[in-house]
């Protein structure tokens, strides 16, 4: 996943609005992953969410023109993945399961979609650098951080032991310690350990 440094670029938003295809390639490669992330924290369903995600990004393009900024253009983004997301949701009858799983009884609020776009953002931060981790470091990381397996699942899969699990998942910490902010690097620990944190 790539970071987010569009914000600072207005000559790419002036490409991008006389339809570039390389501009929409760029706003593409960096939004799509942070749009798939968030869908799929809503629906838990990986392919829909990469589905509304490219849907949003060709609702973009297609109207170009109507964005004077970045930001703007990535809140409509935003706002469209939601809005995909919480018709499918509302369509399958399963919205209150969602909001069961935020841990409250509330409705869904701006406070909770909120949270899930930080958090995607965070997810697109730490995997730019856990790609350039050794292989079954990676792969350990990535199966613990987005697919929310247990130790012992990682190392049926693998086909390791689970203190070989629990070690890759220390080697990777070490090396991205120098990589990492450390608010970054908290949240992946938190994650990765979350026992020794109670």
């Amino acid at each position: 996943m790539k970071s987010v440094h569009l914000e600072d670029n207005p000559m790419l938003l002036r490409e991008f609005q006389s339809g570039n295809e390389q501009a929409f390639d760029q706003v593409f490669s960096c939004y799509y992953p942070l749009l798939c992330v968030y869908a799929d924290r809503i629906l838990h369903q990986p392919d829909l969410a990469q589905d509304y995600a490219q849907e949003s990004l060709i609702t973009v393009w297609n109207r170009r023109a109507d964005f004077d900024s970045i930001p703007k253009l990535k809140a409509f983004l935003y706002t469209c993945v939601r809005n995909a997301c919480f018709k499918q949701l509302e369509k399958e009858k399963v919205r209150s399961k969602y909001e069961a799983s935020l841990g409250t009884n509330e409705p869904i609020d701006d406070q909770s979609l909120l949270k899930d776009i930080i958090h995607a953002e965070v997810i697109s931060r730490i995997f730019a650098h856990v790609d350039t981790l050794p292989e079954q470091c990676r792969k350990v990381i990535y199966m613990t951080f987005k697919e929310d397996k247990k130790p012992k699942e990682i190392s049926d899969e693998l086909g390791i032991t689970v203190s070989t699990v629990n070690s890759q998942k220390m080697r990777g910490l070490n090396l991205l310690r120098q990589k990492l902010s450390e608010n970054d690097y908290l949240i992946l620990a938190v994650v990765l350990f979350p026992g020794i944190w109670l």
